[in-house]
């Protein structure tokens, strides 16, 4: 069945697990009857929100719409005239006569056979269109190690990329899909009710209208902190969150972690943007790891016991110099260069 050859697989051809496509699946039928129970237009809202936050999810959510569909037809066939046919259609050889009494051989679609192979047309043309939002021209930014870069779309929308970030963007009428490939960008989104702005990021998919958020893909999770607006976020199947302005989230397998921010904390969080890089008690080891997204060299902390001092100030991105400097003379550390350009961290004696 083609149901069950695209099991597992969405739209732009990433794996889910079966737990995943279950949940996924489940929640499509749960949406769908809901809507259609009511027919009222916040629940078909809904349910199209939910769609446009995954391809998965519009592969599943037409799914569903296709069993509907078939089941209202086969409860329409006289009673005795549904069996296993129906589950396992088939087109078989049949013995007709040509009208002088020889049989004659061909291909016959019972009724219940045509109706199964109808829904599932009817359930192809259905992902097919789901899938079509998600294909077709696909434009490529990316920034070097070191640079930072603003791309602005043709809808108006701004991309802010941080050092060795890439994204992949498509703008369709209906829909706007950003993937997240690399780095830390913001998103500021300009707003467009009709075509809901969407960003992939390591499989978690944040949906926004007109707003403003910043995604950091991090080695063990996915950083989002939203600076204005509110954003709907989904991971791997969970359920949707509704997350506003002055607060992040830490998503990873499926589960997101909200926290809120204070002002000042904010303002680090998108220093970048600025080319500064904000530390206010953060580790000398954390401190470390932000300059060094921005050098070729890396900045090497060579004695264990100082990764935990803790650290203030606020320094260019590209002068990690001056950051060097305030360590020795506020800290007793001693900074040797290396002949490669990088930096070796030690106590002083």
């Amino acid at each position: 069945m083609l149901s069950d050859s695209l099991r597992g697989l969405d739209l732009v051809g990433r794996y889910k697990s079966a737990e995943q496509t279950e949940a996924i699946e489940a929640e499509a039928v749960r949406l769908f009857l809901k809507a259609r129970a009511s027919d009222a237009a916040e629940d078909w809202s809904e349910a199209y929100a939910w769609v446009a936050l995954d391809p998965a999810h519009g592969f599943a959510f037409a799914k569903a719409e296709a069993g509907w569909e078939l089941s209202e037809r086969l409860a329409e066939l006289p009673t005795g005239q549904i069996d296993d046919a129906v589950i396992s259609p088939s087109i078989a050889p049949a013995t007709t006569g040509d009208g002088n009494g020889r049989p004659s051989r061909g291909i016959v679609f019972d009724r219940r056979t045509a109706l199964k192979w109808g829904a599932a047309a009817a359930f192809a043309g259905v992902a097919g269109t789901v899938g079509l939002r998600y294909y077709g021209t696909v434009d490529h930014y990316r920034t070097a190690l070191g640079e930072t870069r603003a791309i602005r779309l043709a809808d108006g929308s701004i991309i802010h990329l941080n050092t060795a970030s890439s994204v992949e963007v498509a703008l369709r009428d209906d829909v706007r899909t950003i993937k997240l490939l690399q780095g830390e960008a913001r998103f500021d989104v300009a707003h467009d009710k009709h075509r809901p702005f969407i960003v992939d990021a390591d499989g978690t998919h944040v949906r926004a209208v007109g707003t403003i958020f910043n995604i950091r893909l991090r080695p063990d999770l996915t950083e989002l902190t939203v600076i204005e607006g509110i954003v709907a976020v989904e991971n791997r199947g969970s359920p949707v969150r509704q997350i506003g302005s002055g607060r992040s989230a830490a998503v990873r397998g499926g589960r997101i972690a909200v926290n809120k921010l204070d002002p000042a904390k904010l303002k680090q969080r998108v220093a970048w943007q600025d080319g500064m890089l904000q530390f206010d008690g953060d580790t000398l080891a954390q401190a470390v790891e932000e300059f060094n997204r921005y050098r070729a060299q890396p900045i090497v902390i060579g004695d264990p016991s100082l990764a935990s001092l803790r650290v203030g100030g606020t320094f260019h991105i590209d002068r990690s110099q001056d950051f060097v400097t305030a360590l020795e003379s506020s800290f007793g550390i001693r900074a040797t260069a290396g002949n490669d350009d990088s930096i070796l961290l030690v106590a002083a004696e």
